[in-house]
């Protein structure tokens, strides 16, 4: 992002206040589908000089994840009115002109972020309390009408017997997209089973779509902030719960890198109301396994073919070894 470019931008759109001036803008690290620019804006209003600390989230050349940042912008504007620990959506713009690409901006919450696992350096007693909220906002989230908070858009499946099978098919088109000519049996053998094996949900919720730990600011006093919600849509609210809980995010006996397992499914029930259908967590946590190794691909893909130059990219190879063993695990290959 240009500074002046943003500047201007936002005189025009806070025409209340004047001598705008942003400061320390700097691209940062996180998300997976848009380029995310933190600074400060100051301005005056009135006799009084404020400030408010700022993210620019603008579309990339290209990355791990294609989606629509209105729709993202929509979802994060409908979870914050309903009380959700998010950031302040503020500015949506989709007008390629203004800042080579779309792009929107929101409220910067100051807090720690960590990695897909909660960090061994923090105390027992701040995990336990950054475990609770996790849960507490996954289970404000999943009881939010979707109706109420006007996100028809995301598009509700017909029938309960749908979430399963749309995202399963999502995520395998995908594959079948993004992959190179490379032939990877144990995704080929993992969206077979899934087609083969759907699953019924009890309810349609909104799905985050990437729920886990590394998505979420915190401090001292517990989570601050949910982050990244460019994958949420309406499904089975077990997708989550499946994706969050994966081995993957923690590779250890901890759910999410926050709670041994079985404890973090009995505060999820008792937070919820709802029982933990194994049957449809299993699938989810299949799936997520998928998702994860086909977004993977996916970045590896613009990375060679040079719609982006981020250097974690290459790296993501990687990270594909684990998620396979993982499913070969689950489907019984090994």
């Amino acid at each position: 992002m240009d500074q002046q470019r943003l500047t201007e931008y936002l005189k025009r759109r806070m025409p209340h206040a004047r001598d705008h001036r942003v400061a320390g803008l700097k691209r940062i690290s996180g998300g997976s589908s848009r380029e995310t620019y933190a600074f400060d804006l100051e301005w005056t209003e009135g006799n009084e000089t404020r400030t408010r600390p700022m993210i620019g989230r603008r579309d990339p050349t290209g990355g791990l994840l294609k989606s629509d940042r209105e729709q993202e912008f929509r979802v994060i504007e409908a979870v914050h009115r309903a009380g959700l620990k998010v950031p302040e959506p503020l500015f949506l713009e989709l007008d390629a002109s203004v800042m080579d690409r779309p792009f929107f901006i929101m409220h910067r919450a100051e807090g720690r972020s960590g990695m897909a696992a909660f960090a061994a350096t923090e105390p027992e007693s701040l995990r336990a309390k950054v475990a609770d909220d996790f849960l507490s906002e996954l289970a404000r989230l999943q009881a939010l009408d979707y109706r109420t908070c006007g996100l028809e858009i995301l598009g509700a499946p017909e029938s309960l017997d749908a979430p399963a099978r749309i995202q399963a098919a999502h995520w395998n088109d995908i594959y079948e997209r993004d992959r190179m000519g490379e032939h990877y049996p144990i995704l080929d053998a993992a969206f077979a089973w899934l087609k083969a094996n759907p699953v019924v949900s009890d309810r349609i919720v909104i799905v985050h779509g990437d729920y886990r730990s590394g998505n979420y600011l915190y401090d001292e006093n517990g989570i601050i902030a949910i982050l990244d919600w460019e994958m949420a849509h309406l499904g089975d609210p077990t997708e989550d719960l499946g994706w969050t809980s994966m081995t993957f995010w923690g590779r250890d006996e901890l759910a999410g890198g926050l709670m041994e397992r079985e404890a973090f499914f009995r505060l999820y029930e008792q937070k919820t109301g709802h029982r933990v259908d194994r049957e449809r967590l299993f699938f989810y946590q299949v799936l997520g396994n998928a998702k994860m190794a086909v977004i993977c691909l996916t970045g590896i893909r613009d990375f060679v073919e040079q719609r982006t130059a981020d250097a974690v990219m290459p790296f993501l190879e990687l990270l594909l070894p684990a998620l396979f063993e993982d499913l070969a695990k689950q489907l019984r290959l090994i």
